[in-house]
């Protein structure tokens, strides 16, 4: 296209359907602000009848709260029908209606009284004195009306505002008198129709009279005699004033009318009970109607809303909406206009960069199959080649028409697939331009060749790459040479092991692991005994065959991960990896490997001159930790002990530290000593006592192994050899058949009866498949109560088949046996399955409880068990309380149940009972004080 026809102006027809995509985006935008409009309205009115309902609610709770004072009163005054007026304002004042009634102006009593009695009760009247003593002298029915009988107000509260009140005749206030024959005739609550009482006589507030008849006792058949009435003057403005006061009505405007008695069909409008006086027109704003029945009359409620109830963020949406989507719609205007008119241009340098391209190929696809090494143009994502030169072809036995029916991915060695794949999605995500590595390609007949590829990605006009080409180069005899070396460099050639160079890179890597997993391993020096004799007298050639013999079998003898290399003539070295955490199990286990090694070495060897022969080993052991230890040191430790081997007569082993000798016997002295002591009696419990709330709640049963030589043995030396050598299980058997036998003599204590022992559960006696079974028959068998005893089991058992675990311990608590989770925060719970164990208890360890007062985090972790507990329901025990110090922020912390040093030791039965003893009567005697 030529530049002339580049600047020519676009035609008309392009900007058409920008114009289209306006107009439908001002339609959308009318659209969403209408809806959104609607939206808004509903959400405020929905608001506004929620509120006006609630409203009605607490109006109408209000005005029925006046009814159980006046039911208190009536109840007074049946009780005792002479009740005086000092009685009346007293019980009425001790109610407090100014504080808690607002819109009560008054409580009063009104009487009825037959005509002929008139002057002996106004006589009675101004004789009945009021509460401070004085007398209404002045007493008079009024106004002055001749009635066949009058009800008249003979009591009223309170006195001040009130005068006026007092022999009220009620013939005057037809609305009054009304309610009162109403109230006698059906004996219940009645509201009186809306009125001006005596104190708002120059006012224009409403006040209703809520009655409740007053009958005296029944005289035999006669009916109960009409006593009069107790009621209450309620102001109706004052009641809805205290509603706006309390937030009821905010928003709200509130127009209550009196539309009669509910059993008569209101014939009007009603009269108006209160206004609010910005409340607007029924016509100009349609009120929301709610009826309530009060006394026996119905009011209407009418709510009308002063504001929206939707806010102010919420009244922009529409118009928020509204712009947004009229500024969407100039976007898309704009934007399609302008890709409608790039893709104008778009096709017309298509067709120029088509002809460019087609050149392009014939001068890739010239030198592409002209070219001294392989290539291959490979589809990116698919990895099938779409074409391959025939130098490629010939590089891996196949012909150019196969090569093209190839994955690339299916004829690389699956060794080095994965990082071929990764440089290659790094190139197209465009993180390297382009790469060359090292790989093997299958041949056709299944035989590998190594080859050096070059890969650059095809990039049409800057786009994203779909192809990629690659260079392939065969490097097969290079690489064959380089192995070759690399064997020469690093192996014994008589009999294929390591040699000491690649001896000594062992060594340091396994230096270097045991000193970042916090392991220990050995080294093992093994000289082969009299070899010098066997050359001299059977040739050097007999001398290697051994040799080679002695290496086929020393390979039989250890693991996969551990090194067995020729240092030199007849000595061999084999280093072994990841024996232990401490020096001594790195010790027995390598003392295991070294006396196989022995007596795989007694058999005799076939020299291949029809005579057996037979030699024997020496072997020095040096155990390493990988902290400080260079190799060459530990090879001439290991060497130093093999000669003390040979010293102490061949075909034996020793270890370089003589220490480490005495600790391996000193251990399988030890387990005998255990054995003997489980069958004579010498293992005891020792009770260490658990604080609750200042009690002592119960203890921990600890073991005690008290050796008739050397005395008491320490827990943390016996008890990993137990687990060991597998004596933990016949250990926790007894500890648990004796704890049950302590709480079964317990039990007849009244004291002592209701403690719980809680004692150590090893993770191998826990993963038999007889423990439930071993618990409760220790249980059923000393006659020991179940719900007294705890298991404390170890947080990393609940790494080990979890479901088991749980199962067990289900069917356990079942039966009443509780559990404790113990060192809590030192393993790896998972707080999923933790939920799901039935569990009594959580302990604290006391790694954390012991520095709460000095280290922070160890404070924080303390408070988190603690709220974690309590938040599951849990019981938290905190271990190695040591100082006040500690109890107290334990205690603040939430943590009440503690045990430590801080009480006691563990201590053994006797003194654990009478401490108990001790602390109860101290207990008592402080209750008593």
């Amino acid at each position: 296209m030529s530049p002339a026809a580049s600047a020519a102006p676009p035609p008309a027809w392009q900007w058409l359907p920008g114009v289209v995509v306006g107009l439908v985006g001002i339609v959308a935008s009318y659209a969403l602000w209408s809806h959104q409009s609607e939206t808004v309205q509903a959400l405020s009115q929905a608001r506004f009848e929620r509120h006006a309902h609630t409203a009605a609610d607490v109006l109408q709770q209000r005005v029925e709260a006046k009814t159980d004072l006046l039911l208190g009163l009536r109840g007074l005054m049946m009780v005792n029908p002479g009740l005086t007026r000092a009685q009346f304002e007293r019980v009425a004042g001790s109610m407090q209606i100014e504080r808690t009634h607002a819109s009560i102006r008054n409580l009063h009593f009104t009487r009825a009284v037959p005509a002929a009695q008139r002057s002996a009760f106004e006589a009675q009247a101004r004789a009945n004195a009021h509460l401070d003593g004085s007398l209404p002298g002045q007493f008079s029915i009024h106004p002055v009306l001749e009635q066949p009988e009058y009800f008249v107000v003979d009591y009223v509260w309170p006195r001040e505002g009130n005068e006026q009140v007092l022999g009220l005749e009620i013939h005057s206030q037809p609305a009054n008198l009304d309610s009162l024959l109403r109230a006698r005739d059906t004996g219940a609550l009645v509201a009186s129709a809306p009125f001006r009482s005596v104190q708002d006589q120059q006012g224009g507030e409403a006040s209703i009279n809520i009655r409740i008849p007053v009958f005296g006792a029944a005289a035999g058949d006669e009916a109960p005699r009409f006593l009069g009435t107790m009621g209450a003057i309620v102001s109706v403005p004052w009641l809805v004033r205290n509603m706006h006061q309390r937030g009821y009505l905010d928003g709200l405007q509130l127009t209550i009318d009196d539309l009669g008695v509910t059993s008569v069909p209101a014939t009007r409008k009603g009269e108006l009970l209160y206004r609010d006086l910005d409340a607007p027109s029924a016509e100009e704003v349609p009120p929301l109607i709610h009826d309530i029945p009060v006394g026996g009359r119905t009011w209407r409620l009418a709510f009308q809303a002063s504001h929206s109830f939707a806010t102010a963020q919420e009244q922009r949406q529409p118009v928020l909406f509204a712009v947004g989507s009229l500024l969407m719609s100039a976007l898309l205007t704009t934007l399609v206009s302008l890709l409608v008119r790039r893709r104008t241009q778009a096709l017309a340098y298509a067709r120029l960069a088509g002809r460019a391209a087609r050149d392009s190929e014939s001068r890739f696809r010239a030198v592409f199959n002209q070219a001294a090494v392989g290539m291959a143009q490979v589809n990116s994502d698919t990895g099938e080649v779409v074409r391959a030169n025939r130098r490629l072809g010939d590089m891996l036995g196949y012909s150019t028409e196969e090569m093209q029916q190839q994955n690339i991915r299916d004829i690389g060695h699956p060794d080095d697939q994965a990082r071929t794949q990764t440089q290659i999605d790094r190139m197209l995500a465009g993180e390297i331009a382009e790469f060359r590595l090292e790989k093997r390609y299958l041949r056709k007949d299944g035989s590998s060749v190594w080859a050096d590829i070059s890969v650059s990605p095809m990039r049409p006009d800057g786009g994203p790459a779909r192809y990629h080409v690659a260079v392939v180069q065969d490097i097969s005899q290079r690489k064959q040479a380089e192995e070759e070396l690399r064997y020469l460099a690093y192996n014994d050639m008589l009999t294929g092991l390591p040699n000491r160079r690649l001896l000594f890179d062992r060594l340091e890597q396994a230096l270097a692991m045991s000193a970042r997993h916090g392991s220990c391993g050995a080294v093992l020096m093994l000289d082969l005994d009299h070899f010098k004799t066997l050359n001299e007298t059977r040739g050097h050639e007999a001398g290697d065959r051994l040799l080679r013999s002695v290496a086929a079998r020393l390979r039989t003898c250890i693991d996969g991960d551990a090194t067995l290399a020729r240092q030199g003539g007849d000595e061999f070295v084999v280093v072994l990896r990841e024996l232990g955490e401490s020096c001594e199990e790195a010790a027995t286990h390598s003392e295991e490997v070294a006396r196989r090694i022995l007596a795989a070495l007694r058999e005799p060897f076939d020299l291949d001159d029809g005579e057996p022969h037979h030699t024997t080993l020496s072997i020095g052991i040096t155990v390493y930790d990988g902290l400080g230890e260079p190799a060459e040191e530990l090879l001439k430790r290991s060497e130093l002990a093999m000669y003390e081997a040979k010293a102490a007569g061949r075909n034996t082993l020793r270890f370089f530290d003589p220490q480490m000798q005495a600790v391996v016997a000193e251990r399988v002295q030890m387990e005998a000593d255990m054995r003997t002591g489980l069958a004579e009696g010498q293992f005891e419990l020792f009770y260490q006592p658990k604080v609750a709330h200042g009690r002592i709640q119960g203890a921990e049963a600890l073991l005690r192994w008290r050796h008739p030589e050397r005395g008491f043995v320490p827990p943390s030396e016996f008890i990993p050899l137990a687990e060991d050598s597998g004596l933990i299980l016949q250990l926790g058997q007894w500890v648990l058949q004796a704890a049950c036998e302590q709480l079964a003599r317990w039990s007849g204590h009244a004291l002592l009866g209701e403690l719980s022992v809680a004692i150590n559960v090893s993770p191998r006696q826990f993963h038999e498949s007889a423990f439930v079974s071993q618990v409760l028959e220790a249980v059923a068998s000393t006659g020991a109560d179940a719900r007294h005893l705890r298991l404390e089991l170890t947080e990393g058992m609940l790494l080990q088949d979890v479901e088991d675990t749980i199962a067990k311990m289900v069917l356990l608590r079942s039966y009443g046996v509780g559990f404790s989770l113990d060192d809590f925060g030192t393993g790896y719970s998972s707080l999923a399955y933790l939920k799901r164990l039935p569990l009594h208890e959580l302990k604290i360890d006391q790694g954390f409880v012991r520095d709460v007062l000095t280290d922070p985090n160890d404070a924080a972790i303390a408070r988190t068990i603690v709220a974690l507990g309590t938040s599951l329901g849990l019981q938290v025990t905190a271990e190695g309380v040591e100082t006040e110090a500690q109890r107290a922020f334990l205690e603040r912390s939430g943590c009440h149940v503690w045990q430590g040093y801080l009480l006691a030791p563990p201590l053994p039965c006797p003194r654990f009972e009478a401490l108990v003893r001790e602390r109860d009567g101290r207990e008592q005697a402080h209750q008593d004080a």
